[in-house]
């Protein structure tokens, strides 16, 4: 017998987990009990169970059609896909749970270089990179790379869409970036290369925090990158210094925020308004199956008051996720301010699943895999949701990678619009300034946004 169970909230999300023990089928000749611990999890679980045929509770008539679909597939991950909505773009199969442990802790190895890829062109198959920033302490910060520096090469290679993902997510202990410039909208390569050396390091999730003076105002100022439990202190202390300070107004950074713990998100929203603790968060909906679960969420009560009536968010295509159920989840308690580009548009979250094979949460020993599916749909406690196209700023502003500036810094061009508003140089109509990468550049989407997940208490 095995079972599966999700990361946490067991009780609550799966009361009904032994219910859905099933005695693995398998074939003579092959061992197939990945292929059908991922097929369970999907059938009972996925917030789209309904809508893929593969999945349909009546799709086998007895074990042995069961057992001849698991085999049809050429390995788990052929499966997987096999088994996914259409328009589903975020649940994963992760063939290492230990390395997704390690990253949702903000744990990774790196050099510290945080970047984006964009192509030259649509025609175009090559691509350069820029830095959006570097962490303290990494061997890029020790080598002098800032935000906004471009590569076009990698260990002397050219960048392109066929070969950036082995030329740069392949966990190599080392590699060298070949640097270039940007004028007048064009990429010039220079004889320049850093050797860049990849180290293990956990990315603090407080980025940048401080209290900025302007017009007659303090105003708080926090860049936030990760929704990490495991920092949940240290986003205290920062909101607690903040307090300290008296500030008038927050503006909180969000751009290059991909997501990450529920729990974070809902402590987050506490810290930002305390006044409005232990109202309604979120609503999540579930599958049919799971539609007994639908449930409410609340603002933590963090015993942090700043006593604001608006909060300012800073937003890229980059925000997703979590920063997204924060944005949404405090409009209907304070007046949000969007300013940047609109968000992604991840409106589902997920749960992991672990293949455990008893109740004392043993994982099989055979694998390391983890599934990842989306599991449930966010509102806001209004009901206001479905925004799969990205939540849209009140004023808009995107990123330009010849002006990107200085992070934290008052003139850097997304804060600076902040400030405006705060002194009233800016309204809250909806303008569009220039594009953050020019007609003839396409930006990559390299980076899936974070799952919506429960941390394990």
């Amino acid at each position: 017998m095995k079972k599966f169970a999700p990361l946490i909230f067991i009780l609550l999300f799966f009361g009904c987990k032994d219910d859905i023990d099933d005695t693995i089928v398998v074939a003579n000749t092959e061992n197939l009990e990945l292929e059908d611990f991922i097929y369970k999890v999907m059938n009972f679980a996925y917030y789209w169970q309904k809508d893929v045929p593969n999945l349909a509770d009546d799709k086998f008539t007895d074990d042995k059609e069961y057992t001849s679909f698991l085999q049809s597939f050429d390995g788990p991950a052929a499966l997987f896909d096999a088994l996914q909505y259409e328009e589903d773009k975020y649940s994963a199969l992760i063939d290492d749970y230990e390395a997704f442990e390690n990253n949702i802790k903000g744990i990774s190895l790196t050099s510290g270089m945080v970047f984006g890829l964009v192509r030259f062109s649509n025609d175009s198959s090559d691509v350069f990179g820029y830095v959006k920033y570097v962490l303290a302490g990494s061997d890029a910060k020790a080598k002098g790379i800032k935000r906004g520096a471009i590569f076009t090469d990698v260990n002397g290679t050219q960048l392109t869409i066929a070969n950036y993902q082995e030329l740069l997510f392949n966990n190599a202990p080392t590699y060298t970036i070949g640097l270039a410039t940007l004028n007048n909208n064009t990429i010039t390569k220079t004889a320049s290369s850093v050797s860049l050396n990849n180290n293990e390091q956990t990315e603090q999730s407080v980025h940048i925090a401080k209290v900025i003076e302007h017009a007659g105002k303090n105003v708080g100022y926090m860049m936030y990158n990760r929704f990490v439990t495991s920092q949940d202190d240290l986003l205290k202390t920062a909101f607690a210094t903040l307090a300290t300070a008296s500030i008038d107004e927050l503006v909180v950074d969000l751009r290059y925020n991909r997501g990450g713990s529920v729990a974070t998100a809902q402590l987050l929203s506490g810290l930002i308004a305390g006044e409005h603790a232990n109202k309604v968060f979120g609503k999540f909906v579930f599958n049919e199956k799971l539609s007994a679960n639908n449930s409410e969420i609340e603002i933590t009560n963090s015993n942090v008051n700043l006593g604001l009536s608006r909060v300012f968010f800073l937003t890229t295509k980059s925000s997703a996720s979590a920063s997204e159920m924060t944005i949404n989840g405090l409009k209907p308690y304070l007046d949000v301010i969007q300013i940047g580009d609109q968000t992604e548009g991840k409106d589902v979250g997920s749960n992991p699943f672990y293949d455990y094979i008893d109740s004392n949460e043993a994982k099989n020993p055979n694998h390391k895999y983890l599934v990842l599916p989306i599991t449930f749909k966010y509102y806001n406690s209004e009901g206001v949701g479905d925004y799969s196209e990205g939540l849209l700023p009140n004023v808009s502003l995107r990123e330009n990678l010849a002006t990107l500036g200085e992070l934290g810094d008052v003139e850097e061009p997304l804060l600076k619009k902040a400030l405006e508003y705060i002194s009233g140089q800016t309204t809250g109509a909806i303008s569009v300034d220039t594009r953050s990468i020019p007609a003839t550049f396409v930006e990559l989407q390299t980076e899936a946004a974070s799952a919506i997940y429960f941390p394990k208490n």
